[in-house]
């Protein structure tokens, strides 16, 4: 069990915290987390295997922690400064940071420093209650403080009138927006972004959407297309591999003939050269691939996501659909991520309604597949439980009996 454990002066946010932990246990969006006393003047937080501290607006530096900066006085320095802090220091978080039009949360990523934005910044105390709820819950700092802004404008809405239900914040405008170069707002505030700002691009066929099996070799991709796949992905890990350019080409052939949407995982440049139907890329590559150059070439782009700041993020960037994944444990790809399970998965659709394709990936077989479906998303990954089956083309038969949406749905 996981602990989160309050220092005295830090007890006011007990009342908020409880019903965010309980909504969390009916979701089952994590791990049981116990609230306990902390001995010191800080919060700490225990995860299997690890303990770390929180401390709000500490006077000097916490060692193994976080040190959360949400309070500010007049005149307030600039996002710019801000930016520059927190890509100097992993352990700083800035929360609700003022600006003209709005306030701006900052925490740093691998050498660099993100952030959120939006208009109107909500109640202070929920804002930390879920920040703290979220971290003990073991989601990734970026989505802690994503939620906790949801949350703060949520309840801020829900309490207008002094009374309100606390909830797990699920609608899709209470979130606030990553700062990107797509972001309208992000030149204007000041921040300095590595990505290129890039118009939508093009869509998908969503009827074709459903079964989505990634494959390692271009043979594997005519195989499904010749058994009726409409939508497939080619993986191939090693950016040596002498065949990978002829495989490139021989698959969008291929995709053509049987009008299937083909995808190539990273290799964006030999997509481009070679007219692919799409492209596949993670988060890195938002930041390293031309993604102009895939949009004006007409390719369709599929953004992989593994949790809330990512998907928004994504979103930013208006791809032809969004992966969620990895949602059960996997050995096909070493994965920096936690399995997300079915129940964050459910919530994750939730978020992205109808506004972009999703993509289910990361350990579904035939015993998952109708669970996951059932979630909402448009379409179900699949590697080895096509692959590695006895007969694929009855895997592939018994995937799409399940994989059918009802038109009144």
């Amino acid at each position: 069990m996981n602990a989160l454990c309050l220092p005295d002066h830090l007890a006011p946010l007990l009342m908020h915290i409880e019903p965010l932990l309980a909504a969390a246990d009916k979701y089952q969006l994590g791990e049981a987390v116990s609230m306990e006393w902390s001995g010191s003047e800080v919060v700490d937080i225990h995860l299997e295997g690890t303990t770390f501290k929180v401390a709000f607006n500490p006077s000097e530096s916490v060692a193994q922690g976080l040190e959360v900066r949400d309070q500010w006085i007049a005149p307030y320095p600039t996002l710019a400064e801000m930016q520059q802090q927190v890509a100097a220091n992993p352990a700083l978080v800035v929360c609700g940071l003022p600006t003209e039009r709005g306030c701006v949360d900052i925490w740093h990523h691998l050498g660099e420093a993100r952030a959120v934005y939006c208009h109107h910044a909500g109640a202070s105390e929920p804002q930390r209650a879920m920040l703290l709820a979220a971290l003990a819950l073991d989601y990734p700092l970026e989505d802690a403080v994503t939620l906790s802004r949801a949350h703060a404008r949520g309840y801020l809405e829900s309490h207008a009138d002094g009374y309100g239900e606390t909830g797990w914040p699920m609608t899709r405008s209470l979130f606030p927006r990553p700062l990107t170069a797509n972001h309208p707002e992000c030149d204007e505030l000041g921040w300095v972004s590595k990505e290129v700002a890039v118009a939508p691009f093009a869509t998908v066929d969503r009827e074709k959407l459903a079964l989505y099996p990634v494959v390692d070799t271009a043979d594997w991709v005519k195989r499904l297309l010749e058994l009726g796949v409409k939508t497939t992905q080619l993986r191939i890990k090693d950016p040596s591999e002498p065949t990978l350019p002829g495989q490139i080409t021989s698959i969008v052939e291929a995709g053509k003939q049987y009008g299937g949407q083909v995808f190539v995982n990273d290799y964006w440049q030999l997509a481009i050269e070679n007219h692919a139907y799409g492209v596949h890329l993670g988060q890195e590559d938002l930041e390293t691939a031309d993604l102009a150059a895939i949009q004006q070439a007409g390719l369709r782009l599929g953004l992989s996501t593994h949790g809330y700041y990512e998907i928004l993020r994504a979103a930013e960037f208006a791809p032809s659909y969004i992966a969620l994944g990895h949602i059960f444990p996997t050995t096909t790809k070493d994965m920096p991520s936690k399995p997300q399970g079915l129940s964050r998965l459910a919530l994750y659709q939730q978020l992205i309604g109808d506004a972009f394709p999703t993509v289910a990936i990361g350990g579904i077989d035939l015993s998952r597949a109708e669970r996951v479906w059932r979630t909402g998303v448009s379409s179900v990954a699949v590697v080895r439980a096509v692959t590695q089956a006895e007969d694929p083309a009855q895997a592939v038969a018994a995937f799409e009996d399940i994989l059918v949406r009802n038109p009144t749905e």
